[in-house]
C-alpha cells in the first residue's frame, strides 16, 4: 500500500504530503506544502505532542473505566 522512498523522510510518502492529507483514494486534492522548514518542524511537534496527549487521555478513560466502572454521563448525574 505505501512504501517507503529511502530517499524520503520517515512517514513521508509522496503524494500524500504534510501528515498524509493529500492524493490518495479517499482525498483527491494536492498535499499542503511548506516551504520553511521551521514551520514544518513546529507544526510536525505540534502534531507529535497532540497525538501523544491522545493517548494518555485515551489511557486515562480505560482506567477510569476499570477502576470505578464507568467514564459516562453515569458517574456523575444521579440515578432517576
Amino acid at each position: 500500500f505505501w512504501r517507503q522512498d529511502p530517499k524520503r523522510a520517515p512517514g513521508d510518502y509522496e503524494g500524500y504530503g504534510f501528515l498524509g492529507v493529500g492524493k490518495n483514494f479517499i482525498f483527491n486534492f494536492d498535499p499542503i506544502e511548506f516551504k520553511d522548514p521551521e514551520v514544518r518542524k513546529t507544526k510536525l511537534r505540534a502534531e507529535i505532542a497532540n497525538g501523544r496527549l491522545a493517548m494518555v487521555a485515551l489511557m486515562a478513560m480505560l482506567f477510569q473505566n476499570g477502576t470505578v466502572g464507568t467514564t459516562g454521563p453515569a458517574m456523575w448525574l444521579p440515578a432517576a
